[in-house]
């Protein structure tokens, strides 16, 4: 009896125990909801297209590329935000502020985003700045200490080398015989950069100000006289959220949220390509793939806009030459322009121009294509980092100009000459004995300077060219000649100041054109539109035998090539390409002399 009477007792324990042990079961066993954060890097130099030569395509990275990751991320469901490890980034202001707008569509589609700073300058900080949090290493630094244009001058070194810069120029503002004819700037050149770094600096602290709460534009400023700022500093006056170790943000990000499972994973976009076993074959196999990628069909489809790329200084048809850094010729461009103009399917044309100009011929022969164009389909222009001289020059025919506030364009002068080698020649030994028939039958030549009637001459193709381009962009603004010619006279304006003058239509990044293209076309804002993008890039290998075929038939050309694209040499690219620019230009025999180009680099950091 008593047996039965414990039997039953452990029984009714077991049922009124077992609901609670199944409970505790059931806790134990249900997972935490998932709470992602996708870590994303945003560092070094973003270009408009990557540069492809006969030794392959580069390793830059694109700006479309880059939107195409954020988009991805954004519209992502199981990322619920994203941190921005921002460090070393290399672009100018106008890709800047178009990044900045797509990063500002995180917080519209709900994403919580996180800037992470190891330290920086104005641009990684306004990168940053856009985020809902902004987190520094506790030992970092935001050297934000206000913007400076600095300008090189190269007189003292060509009167040292005995060489001699016989050199005019149109327009009061067009500064660009300057670095070599003077020790500093002129007059009306200061106070044209005073008047472009005015405008900027108000953008940047605009930017701070609509970035950060509790900061004005006028406290900004004040921010700006006291930096660089240590991390301490950065915190308390509200520059930045945290000072944290990235692996702290981690923690804390996960301490945030107990009853989630927070994880930090980086996006499929992100990660890196493996580097091809060179020992075999199958390594070598992925080389050639590379090397040598497949060539994506075209979309077959009516509704179709062709975005055309005009990257780089302006030079007449000099392909094999400068393979390795990007240029603009008007072989290439008039190949685009009449694909896009002739094929039926192709509704809108976008010209996305970053630019500082170059030769007078090559972009007329240009513009006259985009001229061509605009009269048979809308031919829409981005403007990037820089639109002026030559590069205002060939956007002026379209029917819409869109560029962003800092944008620098405008420009619009000429300037020509040569340089006179007389003197370094004599110097090293050198010597010619010249025998001329003709008046100006030494105009090309370096051994010596412009003759009084050769100086005439010359002056007089630079008002004609002056005059055209004036002419020309009045057409295409719908202004009158003098309306055009007072803001003119070379002078360099921001994409803001532009708007303002009638020189530009909107502002804004290449997704407005797109957008702007798409409307002008007759497409409703839900028509689905395919993007080509011209002109089309060759695959390596077919460049390689076009260049055999070159070199078979007698073509002998300089490999400067071979030093630009040295990986040694990969940091001194952008010391290269100005010189490079510079050689095409008035280097060669028969030279151009009448160029429209900004002869320096602004940068601003």
């Amino acid at each position: 009896m008593r047996l039965l009477q414990k039997f039953v007792f452990l029984l009714a324990l077991f049922i009124l125990v077992s609901p609670v042990l199944a409970e505790e079961d059931a806790t134990e066993e249900t997972p935490l909801p998932k709470k992602n954060y996708a870590e994303f890097t945003l560092r070094g130099a973003y270009a408009d297209t990557k540069v492809v030569s006969t030794f392959g395509t580069s390793s830059t990275k694109t700006l479309r590329g880059l939107f195409k990751k954020l988009d991805a991320l954004k519209t992502d469901d199981e990322i619920a935000g994203v941190v921005f490890k921002i460090d070393d980034v290399s672009i100018g202001w106008a890709t800047l502020q178009e990044i900045r707008s797509k990063l500002h569509e995180f917080r519209a589609a709900g994403k919580e985003t996180i800037g992470y700073l190891e330290g920086g300058g104005n641009a990684e900080y306004l990168l940053a700045a856009t985020m809902d949090r902004v987190v520094l290493m506790p030992v970092g630094s935001l050297n934000l200490t206000g913007l400076r244009a600095e300008i090189m001058f190269y007189k003292g070194l060509l009167d040292k080398l005995d060489i001699q810069a016989d050199m005019l120029a149109m327009g009061k503002y067009k500064s660009g015989v300057e670095p070599y004819m003077r020790d500093g700037m002129s007059d009306a050149f200061r106070a044209s950069m005073a008047t472009l770094l005015d405008d900027l600096y108000a953008q940047l602290l605009n930017h701070i100000a609509e970035s950060r709460e509790g900061i004005t534009a006028e406290s900004a400023s004040d921010l700006m006289d006291r930096g660089p700022f240590t991390a301490e500093e950065a915190l308390q006056e509200k520059l930045v959220d945290a000072l944290q170790y990235y692996d702290e943000l981690l923690t804390a990000l996960k301490a945030a949220s107990e009853n989630e499972d927070v994880q930090v994973v980086e996006p499929g976009s992100e990660r890196k390509r493996k580097v091809p076993d060179m020992n075999s074959f199958a390594g070598l196999m992925q080389l050639f793939s590379m090397l040598n990628p497949p060539q994506r069909s075209q979309p077959t489809s009516e509704n179709q806009i062709a975005l055309i790329y005009a990257n780089g200084p302006i030079l007449p048809s000099v392909e094999s030459l400068f393979a390795s850094m990007p240029i603009i010729t008007p072989n290439e461009l008039k190949e685009a322009f009449e694909k896009a103009r002739t094929d039926d399917s192709v509704q809108a044309v976008v010209l996305r121009i970053d630019s500082p100009g170059g030769s007078a011929l090559a972009s007329d022969l240009i513009w006259r294509e985009v001229m061509l164009t605009q009269r048979e389909k809308p031919v829409v222009v981005s403007m990037g980092d820089v639109a002026a001289s030559g590069g205002y020059y060939i956007a002026m025919a379209a029917g819409t100009i869109v560029a962003h506030p800092s944008t620098l364009t405008g420009s619009i002068g000429v300037f020509g000459g040569k340089l006179n080698m007389k003197g370094l020649y004599n110097k090293v030994g050198l010597t010619k004995e010249i025998i001329t028939y003709g008046q100006n039958s030494t105009l090309y030549s370096d051994y010596g300077g412009f003759t009084p009637t050769e100086r005439e001459r010359v002056e007089k193709m630079m008002e004609t060219i002056y005059e055209d381009f004036v002419g020309k962009a009045a057409t295409g603004r719908n202004k009158s000649f003098a309306e055009i010619d007072e803001i003119a006279q070379g002078r360099v304006w921001t994409g803001q100041q532009a708007k303002a003058l009638g020189l530009v239509d909107e502002l804004g990044g290449l997704d407005t054109a797109l957008s702007i293209a798409k409307e002008q076309a007759g497409f409703s804002a839900d028509d689905a539109v395919n993007l080509i993008v011209l002109p089309k890039q060759k695959p390596f290998f077919e460049q390689l035998m076009e260049r055999m075929i070159e070199d078979m038939e007698g073509s002998i050309q300089v490999p400067i090539q071979l030093v630009v694209s040295d990986p040694a040499l990969a940091m001194l690219r952008t010391r290269w390409e100005p010189v490079l620019t510079w050689l095409s230009l008035f280097g060669f025999e028969d030279g151009i002399q009448v160029v429209t180009i900004l002869p320096y680099d602004i940068l601003i950091r």
